[in-house]
Order: C-alpha cells, then structure tokens, then sequence
C-alpha cells in the first residue's frame, strides 16, 4: 500500500536504536545547571495519600578504574593563559632538546630538565615534580617555607642562596655531646651565623649576615634591609624573612605580583594546582 503523504516511513524494528543527539545532551545539561541555580524551596507538609515524586539530583559520571588525568599550561608570556596539555602517562618529561613537551627557544632550559609523575600511594593516586639534574634549577611558586641550608630562591631578577653556620647543617646524631670539644674549623666569621647571599652570574655576590630576627627583601630601601632598588619585577615590600623561637628561619611571600620561587632539592608534591618554572618558561599546573 503506497505511503500517504506526509506520513513517515514506518520504523524498521531491526534498526530501532536512536542516538542522542549533542543538542539534546546540551538541553539536559544547561535545564541541569538552571535546576541548580535556583534556590531551594520552602518545605512544606505533602498529604500523605497525595502521590509524590521527589527528583533526586544525579552525579555527573566520572571515570573510576583508570587512573586520573592532570592539566599543564605553557603560560603565555607575562599571561597566566597559554597552551593547555593533558597529562595521560605516568611520565611527562620537560626539556629543550629531549622529552614529551619541547621548548627550543628557551637557553635557560635543560636538554631534559624536569619531569611530572603520577605515583600511587595509600589514598589513591599524587603528582611529583621531579628536577632532572637540570644546570639552572626547577623552582615552584610558593607563599612561605621553612629555610634549609642551600636553598636556593627567586625574587624579582634576583637569585639568592640561603647559607647556614657548619653547626647547623650538621646532622644532629653526628655533632657530639654538648659540652664536648669542637674541632678548630677555618670558615670565615662570616659563615659562622646563617646569611643569605645573591648569586650572580659570575659567583656570589653581596651577602647579608642574618643576625636580627625579622628582614624585609623588597624595592623600597627604607624599609628594607635586603633591598634591590632598581627591580621593577619586585614589590616595595615583596617577602619577609624571619627566625621564630626556636632559631629556624622562614621566608614568606608578601603578596607579592610576581612571586616567591624556590628551588627544587628533592621531588616535590604538586597538589592540586600550582605554578613552577623551568628557566624563563612557567607552567601552571592542574590535578586531582
């Protein structure tokens, strides 16, 4: 019998299955994110022979077997925007001329410099930054942190190394009971009370003997013992760098625009987002 017009086609049961379509995915989300943007009703008393149907709000679908997926941003240059990468395998190494993401350009950078792992712990899965023995250092953004000797800081164009008496950096099962005699040492009086020292291209530079309990490091000479005056990448008041009751000294970040930046020594846990560089290039950081 010949189709009337107008009508469709009858549907073939052997090929029933319809797919749904991206606009209709998209209405459910977006009716989805209205029905969370309005605000909860009063409660009030449903008669108890009145058929009720309560919408109890799904979760969306996440993957539960696999292991999780982090996100690295190649920022832009003086912009915290950039190229997103998707970080899928175990491994991610960083370098100039050698790894999984290239940057040629940049001198600074290592032919391999640092690497992100995904590792599995007791509480599921964590990322690790690791320094890959790199010439010039992988430093992460930090706001404050607990001072060791040789470590090693960023602020503004400047570069310091934070130094400590040989009594201190000596492991406490080594240094003898307190009273016994000490074997004559030829470091310089200079060494003998921690200090902070530039480190400049040619070898260090000025060294500031820490000998108050608080210093601010900034642009603004007058209030700042440790200043560089001449730094438009540094704050008037950019850290503060300060010894609590015991005799461990910390710095903190004061805010500052551009940041506090330390030195990788050991591989460190990234969290669930940071920022850290590699030579002039800085990456921000995404992961669960």
């Amino acid at each position: 019998m010949p189709q009337k017009p107008g009508r469709p086609a009858p549907a073939d049961n052997r090929d029933s299955t319809r797919l749904e379509s991206d606009d209709e995915i998209r209405q459910v989300l977006e009716a989805r994110r209205a029905r969370l943007a309005k605000p909860a009703p009063a409660q009030t008393a449903i008669p108890v022979a009145e058929a009720v149907v309560l919408e109890v709000e799904a979760q969306p679908e996440r993957p539960a077997q696999r292991p999780p997926m982090a996100m690295l941003c190649l920022v832009d240059d003086g912009k915290l925007d950039g190229e997103w990468i998707r970080l899928r395998a175990d491994r991610t190494v960083i370098g100039r001329t050698d790894g999984d993401i290239r940057i040629p350009h940049d001198s600074l950078i290592s032919g391999r410099h640092a690497e992100i792992v995904r590792q599995r712990s007791s509480r599921g899965y964590r990322w690790m930054l690791v320094d890959l023995q790199s010439t010039n250092g992988t430093f992460v953004r930090i706001g404050s942190t607990a001072l060791r000797h040789d470590n090693e800081l960023l602020i503004g164009a400047g570069r310091y190394r934070f130094e400590t008496s040989p009594a201190d950096s000596m492991p406490a099962d080594s240094a003898g009971p307190p009273q016994s005699t000490q074997a004559w040492s030829g470091a310089s009086v200079s060494t003998l009370v921690p200090s902070l020292v530039e480190i400049t291209p040619t070898g260090p530079g000025q060294r500031y003997s820490l000998v108050l309990p608080e210093y601010w490091i900034g642009r603004d000479a007058q209030s700042c013992a440790i200043a560089r005056p001449n730094d438009a990448l540094v704050n008037a008041r950019h850290a503060r760098l300060h010894r609590d009751a015991t005799g461990q000294w910390h710095i903190d970040n004061n805010k500052s625009l551009n940041g506090l930046w330390l030195r990788l020594a050991e591989p460190m846990h990234l969290g669930g987002g940071c920022q850290f560089r590699a030579g002039e290039q800085k990456f921000l950081f995404r992961g669960k």
